[in-house]
């Protein structure tokens, strides 16, 4: 009888870990992907990622740029580059850009002129992204000719001077960062360069906890 009883609540513990087990794993574990195209595929899985990111998020509280130093970073900038490209991508319906320039992300302010290691970054990151995804990025900062020095072989150049007018890219690929209270809200939009209509644009936000917001003074 004792033997029949210690079954019961060993059968009992297991099916309650079990429970409690199925109950821990996160939603995106029930999603499937058998009925989705290999780039909505990856697109859903980073968005599953992101989902459960932004809700581990703590309270911070940054209403302005706080400034960000890059090696400080907890996850890559890269991983939100990607997703950006990915949802510009998948709402370009007719367009094909043939080139594309993509320019640093500022804050949204007064000027629209101020960026920072955040915004550079992602500008050089989207180059990456967008050209993986089979469009052309155009860069613009690179000369017609390789200056050779003593401290090293060097092609690119913020000097407008130094730079070549042509070709203009068919499009430009850039947008803003607004600093609210979890995290960086970035929009990003891709213009077509003669007419400037926006021709595609997203939004996401990167929680401060993955920029590593503790100590970002620009130094």
């Amino acid at each position: 009888m004792k033997t029949r009883i210690l079954s019961g609540l060993t059968l009992s513990v297991v099916m309650l870990s079990g429970c409690q087990m199925m109950g821990s794993q996160p939603a995106s574990s029930t999603v499937t992907t058998t009925a989705m195209t290999p780039k909505v595929a990856k697109f859903r899985e980073i968005e599953v990622l992101y989902e459960a990111l932004e809700e581990q998020a703590p309270e911070a509280e940054h209403p302005v740029d706080p400034g960000f130093v890059s090696e400080r970073h907890r996850k890559q900038v890269a991983n939100y580059a990607s997703q950006i490209a990915l949802e510009l991508s998948d709402s370009l319906l007719g367009v094909h850009p043939h080139s594309v320039a993509v320019t640093s992300f500022v804050s949204f302010d007064d000027t629209l002129r101020s960026s920072n290691q955040l915004g550079n970054q992602l500008s050089e990151n989207l180059i990456h992204a967008f050209q993986k995804l089979g469009y052309a990025a155009l860069d613009f900062k690179s000369q017609q000719q390789i200056q050779v020095t003593r401290s090293g072989d060097f092609v690119f150049s913020r000097d407008s001077r130094a730079l070549p007018g042509k070709p203009d890219p068919s499009h430009v690929l850039s947008g803003t960062m607004i600093y609210r209270d979890r995290g960086v809200e970035v929009n990003a939009r891709l213009l077509d360069f003669e007419s400037r209509l926006v021709v595609a644009s997203c939004m996401v936000t990167i929680p401060y906890f993955v920029l590593g917001h503790g100590a970002t003074a620009a130094r």
